[in-house]
């Protein structure tokens, strides 16, 4: 079984899908708010990425 692994500051925290997905769904300002950050942190680095490809050839 796969689990996500969440890391706090004094304890790690192991979850399914399943059971992740439904305490996101019981907060949907904070899964809307999750989503979006992901968002920003994806593209963020994949505009590092290419400005570091860029430099280096």
């Amino acid at each position: 079984m796969d689990y996500i692994e969440i890391t706090l500051p004094k304890c790690k925290v192991f979850l399914t899908q399943k059971e992740f997905q439904s305490l996101l769904m019981r907060d949907t300002e904070l899964y809307k708010l999750g989503l979006k950050r992901g968002k920003a942190i994806s593209r963020n680095l994949k505009q590092h990425q290419r400005e570091e490809d860029k430099y280096l050839n």
